[in-house]
């Protein structure tokens, strides 16, 4: 895929069938009275989420970052060297 994407992409297209048919069976005049009810309160409701979606309040800012807390650090370790080098240094 990664090395050769023609011939991936020639691949997925002889996995689609050539002939393919799309037919409606029955729509509205196959529902019965419930059905049909059923599927306008559906609507409605759509349009009214879509309806209180379109009255939000909308903030035009941009987002700033939060600041991260400062990362918790384990005390270093001294080396040998300057562990034996401080002493030294302090008595001076």
């Amino acid at each position: 895929m990664k090395q050769q994407p023609a011939i991936f992409l020639k691949l997925l297209v002889l996995l689609v069938p050539r002939d393919m048919r799309v037919e409606h069976s029955g729509g509205i005049k196959a529902m019965t009275d419930e059905q049909i009810e059923a599927a306008i309160e559906a609507i409605q409701g759509m349009l009214a989420q879509r309806e209180a979606g379109a009255e939000a309040k909308v903030i035009n800012e941009l987002a700033q970052p939060a600041a991260l807390p400062a990362p918790s650090r384990k005390p270093r370790r001294k080396r040998r060297a300057e562990a034996t080098a401080s002493p030294l240094l302090l008595d001076e």
